[in-house]
């Protein structure tokens, strides 16, 4: 955590621990990046949803080198990236004291490019498990020229923070006496069955496509279940 990363409201939500700030991070399947592209009166901030994974330490970003967002970021400027997991609404007595729970890191920094191929392939292939766990062993591996064609970041975790908001909605005293129905709507991840490809409408579902899920207690994806090695 830094200056810039510590919270200023409800510090008392912030959550220091490494490994909750991981778990977030492998939970969640999209980012978004920020940061200011151009220069002087054309100066102009702009957030991109991405794909991400983490790698240790680090966050992996990648795209095609069209992307103006990443042409900028290789650069060496400035990048917000936060991701956020929606736990529940929170539905209080009044409106204003409506609210959401949910856990989320905020990441600042400046990513650099990665070049070597070798740890360009091993990136691009964290980004695949990441978001699909057990994939990468059973597709094709890729070509260099999809290699050289993409751009693939790396920003350290140096400079983060986490906050969280749970349980249940925060009533003022007068209005507890109020009619209106107050609690929480839990919201998560909804998975529905896997719609093949045309040309694989014959093909057995594979366990890592089948059993795949996101949520508290299946970080990362579920395992299939046990004798299942598909």
């Amino acid at each position: 955590m830094s200056d810039r990363t510590r919270l200023r409201r409800k510090p008392d939500r912030t959550v220091e621990d490494r490994d909750a700030i991981h778990a977030v991070l492998d939970e969640g399947l999209m980012a978004h990046v920020g940061l200011v592209a151009g220069e002087g009166d054309d100066a102009h901030p702009v957030v991109i949803p991405m794909l991400y994974a983490r790698d240790g330490e680090h966050l992996l970003l990648h795209g095609s080198p069209a992307s103006r967002l990443l042409r900028t970021a290789r650069a060496g400027v400035d990048l917000c990236v936060t991701v956020t997991l929606l736990d529940a609404l929170v539905l209080a007595r009044s409106g204003l004291h409506h609210s959401m729970n949910y856990r989320s890191v905020v990441v600042m920094g400046r990513a650099t490019e990665i070049t070597d191929h070798a740890a360009k392939v091993a990136a691009l292939d964290r980004l695949v498990e990441h978001t699909i766990p057990g994939r990468t062993s059973r597709v094709r591996v890729a070509h260099d020229a999809e290699v050289k064609g993409t751009i693939v970041l790396t920003l350290p975790l140096a400079e983060c923070s986490m906050k969280v908001r749970t349980g249940g909605p925060v009533d003022d005293p007068e209005d507890l006496d109020e009619p209106a129905w107050a609690g929480l709507i839990p919201i998560g991840v909804a998975v529905g069955a896997p719609i093949p490809d045309l040309g694989a409408a014959d093909d057995p579902v594979p366990g890592h496509v089948a059993f795949w899920a996101r949520g508290p207690g299946q970080l990362n994806g579920r395992p299939p279940p046990a004798g299942d090695t598909t």
